[in-house]
């Protein structure tokens, strides 16, 4: 079976860009919105457990796979171990366990994690210049949701974690308005 994986970082981008390459090409493709920082991932993990040898798993480019290059050839290296190949769509290049795969393989895995570098340092520059020129202020609370809270957090009939369930928040959100309270 062919197998793909597509991933975003966050919920509001959207899948289609990657689904449109991967779909005419693969019998089943795993979504995931969550970002690619480090192997936490539900569908991928599912996915690498339930592949198994002389299935293919194919991803639109290596950085939607992972990140950073430890993470890569840990993912890589354990499904070539099942019997997976391991393909990406962006390079048109299959990895199995051949020398020369694996080093291809690392320096791809590399210059994905050295473009993440380098966006991270322009995001963090501008950021800087923003926030000097005023024109920062960050991630802005949601006022509708500090109302929730803080009523549910005024009627002293509820716990942190019966608040955050009933307001679709986390505990920490909670523990965070009720400090502000105080």
């Amino acid at each position: 079976m062919i197998y793909g994986y597509a991933r975003v970082s966050s919920k509001d981008q959207n899948l289609d860009r990657q689904l449109a390459e991967l779909t005419p090409v693969c019998d089943v493709v795993k979504l995931e919105k969550v970002s690619g920082k480090d192997l936490n991932r539900p569908e991928l993990q599912k996915l690498i457990e339930f592949l198994q040898p002389g299935d293919q798993l194919i991803c639109k480019s290596i950085d939607r796979l992972a990140r950073n290059t430890k993470d890569l050839l840990e993912v890589v290296d354990s499904l070539i171990a099942k019997g997976v190949t391991v393909k990406f769509l962006d390079n048109s290049m299959s990895f199995d366990n051949t020398p020369a795969s694996r080093l291809i393989l690392t320096m791809m895995g590399a210059v994905a994690e050295f473009e993440r570098g380098i966006i991270a340092s322009r995001r963090d520059e501008g950021i800087a210049i923003a926030k000097e020129q005023g024109r920062y202020k960050g991630k802005q609370p949601n006022k509708e949701l500090h109302s929730k809270v803080t009523k549910y957090l005024e009627m002293n009939k509820y716990s942190p974690d019966e608040i955050a369930k009933l307001c679709d928040c986390g505990r920490a959100t909670v523990f965070r308005i009720k400090k502000t309270l105080q």
